[in-house]
């Protein structure tokens, strides 16, 4: 067998290859979010892949449901989880801009389950439903 053989047969497998690694599926997650029962009006969630590799997927939080759709590409695995949401106080603060006062906001979920979130979860192919209940104490 020659390299004229050889060679065209080793590029075909190279492209059958290449070509697998683009029809990973992905996964589609929703779910709900609660605060000691009450449900997270506004914030943000994000997905971050345990490994060192992958895609990572974000979703608002609106009145205690996120969605993050098949689009985002998250593939099924184990990832670890942030929320947050900063809701308001009830106070008015000075704006950067002279004479602007705006609500003033503080992150209502512990760092536990944000900048330093401890929550993880595997996420299966499809539609999967993840519900958080989360707790200030």
């Amino acid at each position: 067998m020659g390299w004229q053989t050889i060679l065209p047969t080793f590029a075909l497998c190279a492209l059958i290859g290449v070509a697998g690694c683009g029809t990973k599926s992905s996964s589609a997650v929703h779910g709900k979010v609660t605060l000691d029962g009450e449900p997270v009006a506004t914030g943000n969630i994000v997905f971050l892949p345990a490994a060192t590799s992958g895609p990572k997927a974000a979703a608002a939080i609106e009145q205690g449901a996120y969605a993050v759709s098949a689009q985002d590409k998250l593939r099924p695995g184990s990832y670890r989880v942030e929320i947050s949401w900063r809701k308001p106080t009830g106070r008015k603060i000075a704006s950067a801009d002279p004479g602007i006062m705006i609500d003033e906001t503080r992150e209502a979920v512990p760092a536990k389950y944000n900048t330093n979130s401890t929550l993880t979860v595997e996420i299966g192919s499809g539609d999967v439903e993840k519900d958080f209940a989360l707790f200030s104490k």
